[in-house]
């Protein structure tokens, strides 16, 4: 009967379970970081006026209405908080980005174990629930703040469910590269668009 050690030393040792592991921790640590620009870049955009010359100008009122929500001024945590008060997010997706949090740390700071323990695996399942989230939050901020502004110039009708940021499409592909299934659809429907607005410029 093999052991922990044994199965271990399996784990590490076969190419193909190192390179799957390699690729499962890059995936998750790579989404989680979407997932955290989702939450505080979109607000601080928000409270963005004008730029310099060493970057975007972050009115004050970020500090009094966003990092003044966290005790400690935590950038994250805070974004979370004025999030959930205004309803873009609610106390289950609070506690999901906990556990998401918890589990990129566990994988960035020990992912050694994660390559060679044959009791530790990356929890690429709680992808879905990361990607819910950020839809949740995209989608929130096109419909509130990107059409509310087009369509006070200029009205149009949008099947929100079917709106698609960047941030998601990039998500649909990592997801899509971390199942294995028809991981080159995407990138063949590319080649052909490409080619098609080739021919069309020539």
């Amino acid at each position: 009967m093999s052991n922990h050690a044994d199965d271990s030393w399996a784990k590490f040792l076969n190419p193909t379970a190192l390179r799957d592991n390699l690729i499962a921790a890059s995936i998750f640590v790579t989404s989680y970081e979407i997932l955290k620009s989702s939450i505080i870049e979109q607000i601080k955009s928000f409270y963005t006026h004008g730029f310099d010359k060493t970057g975007p100008i972050v009115s004050e009122s970020y500090k009094a209405k966003v990092l003044a929500l966290d005790a400690k001024g935590n950038h994250f945590r805070a974004s979370i908080v004025w999030l959930k008060a205004n309803n873009v997010i609610d106390a289950n997706d609070d506690q999901m980005i906990t556990e998401l949090t918890q589990h990129r740390n566990d994988v960035a700071h020990n992912l050694p174990k994660f390559l060679s323990d044959a009791g530790r695996d990356v929890e690429l399942a709680r992808l879905n629930d990361l990607v819910e989230i950020v839809t949740k939050i995209d989608r929130w901020w096109i419909i509130n703040v990107e059409l509310a502004i087009q369509n006070e110039i200029d009205p149009i009708n949008v099947i929100t469910d079917r709106i698609m940021s960047g941030n998601m499409l990039f998500l649909r592909i990592l997801l899509t590269t971390a199942s294995g299934a028809g991981s080159t659809e995407i990138y063949e429907e590319y080649l052909k668009q490409r080619e098609a607005s080739n021919k069309q410029t020539t």
